[in-house]
C-alpha cells in the first residue's frame, strides 16, 4: 500500500515538472466524495493548436494537468 502511494506521488511530481516545463498549467482541487481514477482528453483549438488535459483523482483530491501543443 505504501509503495503504491509513493509511486503515485512520484508520477504526479513528474507530471507537474513536465507540464510546467512546457508552459502548462497544474491545478490541485479538493472534491466532495471519494474517487479513484484517471482521465485523458484532447481537444482541437483554433490556430492549429491542441489542448491536452490529464486528470488524476485520488480519494478527495483532483490533480489536473493542462498543456497546449502545435499540430
Amino acid at each position: 500500500m505504501i509503495t503504491a502511494i509513493v509511486g503515485l506521488i512520484a508520477v504526479v511530481w513528474l507530471l507537474i515538472e513536465l507540464i510546467l516545463q512546457n508552459q502548462g498549467e497544474v491545478t490541485i482541487v479538493s472534491i466532495k466524495g471519494i474517487m479513484l481514477g484517471a482521465l485523458y482528453n484532447s481537444q482541437e483549438l483554433e490556430d492549429n493548436e491542441k489542448e491536452h488535459i490529464v486528470q488524476i483523482l485520488f480519494f478527495v483530491f483532483s490533480f489536473n494537468f493542462i498543456w497546449i501543443t502545435q499540430n
